[in-house]
């Protein structure tokens, strides 16, 4: 995340960590009896809660493939996929 980004969170929730914001909303909302800061501190642990249980990105393959080429990936059986790198032909 960037400077600006984590500035601007910090100033308006408090902190940069969604969860630890959210946290610290509710706590104070209950604790004073203010039920807007309450229901956002709920809302913004419930967006971590959902961002951290999204599936992860993972990289599965890296390579520079010339220009005009393509890559193609069979994964018909569970398992390890097979990557094949169709060159075009050469033109006579």
């Amino acid at each position: 995340m960037g400077f600006l980004t984590e500035r601007l969170q910090r100033a308006v929730m408090g902190d940069s960590d969604t969860r630890v914001a959210g946290q610290m909303r509710t706590l104070k909302g209950l604790r004073e009896g203010d039920s807007r800061e309450l229901l956002f501190g709920l809302a913004l642990s419930a967006l971590a809660w959902m961002q951290r249980s999204r599936p992860r990105k993972e990289l599965l393959f890296r390579k520079k493939v010339p220009v005009g080429s393509a890559i193609v990936i069979h994964h018909k059986k569970a398992g390890t996929p097979k990557i094949e790198v169709v060159k075009p032909k050469k033109r006579r």
